[in-house]
């Protein structure tokens, strides 16, 4: 975008501009979401060529039915046990590494039991020091159709002790993990509001806060009427700019349509 400044700029003070210019503006904003789509498309590519959890036995959610769950959530958060690591996925594809070995690494479960009806609430990877690594809440995770060989094939891939804890009443016991010390670990393994998802998941969310494809839009459009140019360079230049428009346009247009068609909608438990 600074190379589109600057061809402005030489308009502003020289009056005119030759098409090598406009060709040079129109080239350095193409490489905007160019530049984001290849580099995406190579990575796309090396993650289906990545075997580093090949051999991970992998555990979804099993969520229980009118809990919010999104096929976001059931198709991308999990947890992946390694023989040296567990590895958490949440809901918006990040990950988290934690050790199986030593002090810090994986060293026991503990169920989070309501103290007045006795249910489970949810679930704490602890360490050997008795600290809490990670929190998975048990509605979302383990009390659907499939919740109990789910939570069976986690606690066998584990290996590691398993034990109830009381936890201190809530007044609303479907959101008693705000108050937990690991609230931010479980609101990310669970399923996320669709407005925030689509918003934290978009293609340019890291370039431009989102603004990058209004701003480079409206810069190349600037640039089309070199199309009607009778030089070769400004007519390449306004192509060049048309494509700019085109993709900007069109990852914005791919995402809005997967999330709110697909990955956005309610997913009945059990479904896959």
């Amino acid at each position: 975008m600074f190379v589109w400044f600057v061809f402005f700029l030489v308009i502003a003070t020289t009056g005119n501009a030759n098409e090598w210019t406009a060709l040079v503006a129109a080239t350095g904003l193409f490489l905007v979401p160019g530049s984001d789509l290849v580099v995406r498309l190579l990575q796309r590519s090396r993650d289906r060529q990545d075997t580093s959890l090949a051999d991970a036995t992998v555990v979804v959610p099993a969520p229980e039915e009118g809990s919010g769950a999104t096929r976001r959530f059931r198709d991308t958060a999990a947890v992946r046990v390694l023989p040296q690591d567990v590895v958490l996925t949440d809901t918006l594809g990040g990950e988290r590494w934690i050790a199986r070995g030593g002090a810090p690494g994986v060293s026991s479960l503990v169920r989070l039991t309501d103290p007045k009806s006795g249910s489970v609430l949810g679930v704490e990877f602890r360490d050997g020091t008795n600290a809490v690594r990670a929190l998975l809440v048990w509605r979302w995770w383990f009390a659907g159709p499939e919740g109990r060989e789910t939570w069976s094939k986690l606690v066998s891939a584990l290996g590691v002790p398993v034990s109830d804890e009381k936890v201190r009443a809530a007044k609303h016991p479907d959101a008693w993990w705000q108050s937990h010390e690991l609230a931010a670990d479980a609101r990310t393994m669970a399923p996320v509001d669709p407005k925030e998802a689509r918003s934290r998941t978009r293609w340019n969310a890291s370039t431009g806060r989102g603004a990058e494809p209004l701003i480079v839009s409206l810069f190349a459009l600037l640039l089309l009427p070199q199309l009607d140019s009778d030089q070769w360079p400004s007519r390449v230049a306004g192509a060049l700019a048309a494509l700019t428009v085109v993709i900007e346009l069109a990852q914005v247009l791919a995402h809005q349509l997967a999330s709110r068609l697909r990955l956005d909608r309610p997913v009945a438990p059990g479904s896959a």
